[in-house]
């Protein structure tokens, strides 16, 4: 009775130690058996993933069931196999599981498996530095930016600001999945004086924002005081507009008197 019972434990043994499984190689690196459910992360609406899967039996795979629209056709890389799924704008918030078939379009080899993500907003962040500070004109301010992407999916961010263009010009960031990025962005003022802007930041995928406000103090030097008219007049409140008024005809006589001299 007792060497039944363990040849009985034994071939389950050897059965599930020989088991092939299929291997998931993206977005994360995990072994999936025949009809088992495998954790891939979170994503938002709006991003992306691809699901690639190593294993010499298959040559294609497909979803079925409730998600099929959310997929792309299949690419087969020699021994992978790839299936993009696009996550829509208006895809409920949870868990979702999705299952998969890969197959061998020759033999008529067939395996299912499912994958379980879970939709989620706010999968990324950014720090900015120094949001309040003090330049010069024409020397630029550098803001150190920390990227967070928490998702499964690339993100690609926009930055742009309330700021005349040639003092910031606009920029996209690209994520990668499940990682940081470290970068900056520069301010270059041409105008002395005190200004309060915005930096936004927006999701190209999946639409959200953050924005942050700074304060900028931009300090003059002598060629920018008299120079103001090539640039347009400085930042002022109404109660000192006479003053730059007259301080802007005031350079331009000193400009005429240097170009008659």
């Amino acid at each position: 009775m007792f060497n039944k019972f363990f040849l009985i434990v034994f071939s389950l043994f050897f059965l599930v130690s020989f088991t092939s499984a299929l291997k998931v190689v993206s977005p994360i690196e995990a072994e999936v058996f025949a009809n088992s459910t495998v954790e891939l992360g979170k994503i938002s609406p709006g991003q992306s993933f691809e699901l690639i899967v190593f294993d010499e039996r298959f040559n294609s795979i497909e979803i079925t069931g409730n998600f099929e629209d959310w997929s792309e056709e299949p690419v087969f890389y020699e021994k992978n196999i790839g299936i993009k799924i696009n996550i829509p704008f208006d895809a409920s918030f949870g868990a979702k599981k999705i299952s998969f078939n890969a197959f061998n379009s020759e033999t008529g080899e067939i395996e299912g498996f499912d994958v379980l993500i879970n939709v989620q907003e706010d999968l990324w962040s950014v720090n900015i530095s120094g949001l309040k500070r003090t330049t010069k004109v024409n020397s630029s301010a550098e803001y150190k930016l920390i990227f967070s992407n928490e998702s499964i999916g690339e993100q690609k961010v926009s930055l742009s600001s309330d700021l005349p263009s040639y003092w910031m010009k606009s920029k996209t960031f690209s994520l990668e999945p499940k990682s940081i990025l470290n970068d900056s962005v520069k301010v270059n003022p041409k105008h002395y004086g005190s200004r309060e802007f915005n930096f936004t930041f927006i999701s190209l995928f999946s639409k959200e924002e953050k924005e942050f406000k700074s304060n900028l103090t931009i300090e003059s030097d002598l060629f920018s005081k008299y120079s103001s008219p090539a640039f347009g007049f400085p930042f002022f409140t109404p109660t000192l507009f006479s003053y730059y008024l007259l301080e802007a005809f005031a350079s331009i006589s000193v400009e005429s008197l240097f170009d008659l001299n």
